[in-house]
């Protein structure tokens, strides 16, 4: 299996996150390729040339009345391209990849993907802890007080980060943050499919139950650096 990780070529805090994510691959001694991601200046609309989800997030930044709300739009759309390669490569492969932010530490060896049926996501110790943005309730009071098994699991019902956008997508659990994760052959498929039929949606909206089984690993086998470059929302 390969890890792939995503870094936006030519900015300094993106390049300088994937220096330190690398030495810690070495260290674990991962199987990685490092890749620059799609971003709004490299952004081709034709490369996924599918609508806009209906209700969602990513069409409202699109259709929002505010500039710099607007602007988000290519921005996120960005980011989910370099998921939807990601699933493009996985069923090339015909093997699971594994998908790594710039800005995420490997804390262990690489994980396997036996078990994982579509997605697994690897870094719930960290997505409701500072510096994510997500560290807050009641997200961070439910991975504190949840009993977490150890391997692989599924994300259960009191998991509190819903869908809330009114699309089809509505109250299905979200993944959160497209961090560092597993993504299988089958759930590639699903990705895929979801994104064609369905139409474009932010990343870490379109990873959703709804999509994909979602399952997580704990413990953890990465964690977030201390600095967060926030580039979804910069860019």
């Amino acid at each position: 299996m390969l890890a792939r990780v995503i870094y936006v070529k030519g900015n300094k805090p993106s390049e300088s996150c994937l220096k330190d994510c690398v030495a810690s691959l070495e260290k674990y001694e991962w199987n990685y390729e490092v890749v620059g991601g799609v971003t709004r200046d490299t952004l081709d609309l034709d490369e996924f040339p599918f609508p806009l989800l209906e209700g969602g997030r990513l069409e409202g930044f699109f259709a929002h009345p505010n500039a710099d709300e607007r602007r988000k739009y290519e921005t996120k759309r960005s980011c989910l391209y370099n998921n939807l390669r990601l699933a493009q490569d996985v069923i090339k492969k015909n093997e699971s990849m594994i998908f790594l932010e710039h800005d995420v530490l490997a804390t262990a060896p690489m994980p396997s993907d036996k078990g994982v049926r579509d997605y697994c996501f690897l870094n719930m110790d960290g997505a409701f802890r500072p510096p994510s943005c997500l560290a807050k309730q009641p997200m961070a009071g439910w991975y504190k007080k949840h009993g977490h098994k150890l391997g692989v699991q599924t994300f259960p019902e009191s998991y509190p980060l819903k869908y809330y956008k009114k699309s089809r997508y509505l109250g299905y659990n979200l993944t959160p943050g497209t961090s560092a994760y597993i993504l299988t052959v089958s759930g590639a498929n699903k990705l895929l499919t979801a994104a064609a039929e369905f139409g474009l949606e932010q990343s870490d909206f379109l990873i959703n139950h709804g999509v994909l089984e979602l399952e997580y690993m704990n413990p953890s086998p990465v964690k977030f650096q201390k600095t967060n470059p926030n580039l979804s929302h910069k860019l």
